[in-house]
């Protein structure tokens, strides 16, 4: 594949101790062997539109393509809702075609839960990530928009589940546990799922975003991000700056509907 492709897979390799079957790099063996079949998993260019050619686009190419800086949410949605169409019909080689196209956010997603938890917890922390986000192939609305954005924060889930179940059954100073508060609130929202919300409303872009999740709860910094994205560090610093003023002034003026209520459970 790509240089872009080898950047997700070593995070997940070096922070899984080089063990070679933990749950990501054997979905992606089985996603290559598909790929490179006689007749590889496609769908119809012609049907999805948005800028993809009009023939039948190999899953492969696809991933490659969503991945291109100038593809559109649109392209992105429409691409996803397909995938979708094609695994709900019950079909496993889809299962995996769909792990496969989502393979590069999966790995920056795990590598960044993994980067903060110990490293006994890594398989779990990764299993429970494929499952979650398998899960919700079935499961998650498709008339929404960001149906990529929704599956990444449903699988990130899953993954500081498994790592929180895990920690509380790891011994531990007693002394050194924080204090609990003496009431606790209602409910709690995830962050990431206000800012997929403030994206929704057009408060911020999509991209500002995933900027700020990436940067902000799981930890990466705008350095790495600014490699892997091959442009200037400065330029996301002056992006994440300007939408967090922009979220800041929408809270102000109550325009962030989220605020108030918990997310649902179709996300």
């Amino acid at each position: 594949m790509t240089n872009h492709q080898n950047n997700h897979q070593r995070p997940v390799r070096a922070m899984a101790g080089d063990r070679p079957n933990n749950a990501l790099i054997v979905a992606e063996r089985s996603f290559l062997l598909l790929a490179s079949a006689p007749s590889p998993l496609s769908i119809d260019g012609r049907a999805v539109g948005h800028g993809l050619p009009p023939r039948p686009v190999d899953l492969q190419e696809l991933q490659l393509r969503l991945l291109e800086q100038g593809a559109s949410d649109e392209l992105k949605d429409a691409a996803w809702r397909e995938l979708l169409n094609q695994a709900r019909t019950g079909d496993p080689a889809w299962i995996v075609g769909c792990i496969g196209v989502a393979m590069p956010g999966l790995k920056g997603t795990a590598a960044r839960v993994i980067r903060s938890s110990p490293s006994q917890l890594v398989d779990d922390i990764i299993s429970e990530l494929l499952t979650e986000f398998v899960a919700q192939l079935t499961r998650i609305d498709t008339k929404r928009p960001h149906i990529a954005a929704r599956l990444m924060l449903w699988a990130r889930k899953g993954a500081l589940r498994a790592r929180g179940r895990e920690d509380r059954a790891l011994p531990c100073d007693p002394t050194q546990l924080p204090e609990l508060p003496d009431r606790a609130p209602a409910f709690s929202v995830d962050p990431a799922v206000l800012l997929l919300d403030t994206a929704r409303q057009r408060i911020i872009s999509r991209e500002a975003a995933e900027l700020i999740i990436a940067t902000r709860l799981d930890g990466s910094s705008v350095q790495e991000l600014a490699l892997t994205k091959r442009i200037a560090a400065n330029k996301l610093y002056k992006q994440r700056r300007i939408a967090e003023s922009r979220i800041a002034a929408a809270i102000q003026d109550g325009r962030i509907s989220s605020i108030s209520a918990a997310p649902a459970s179709g996300m």
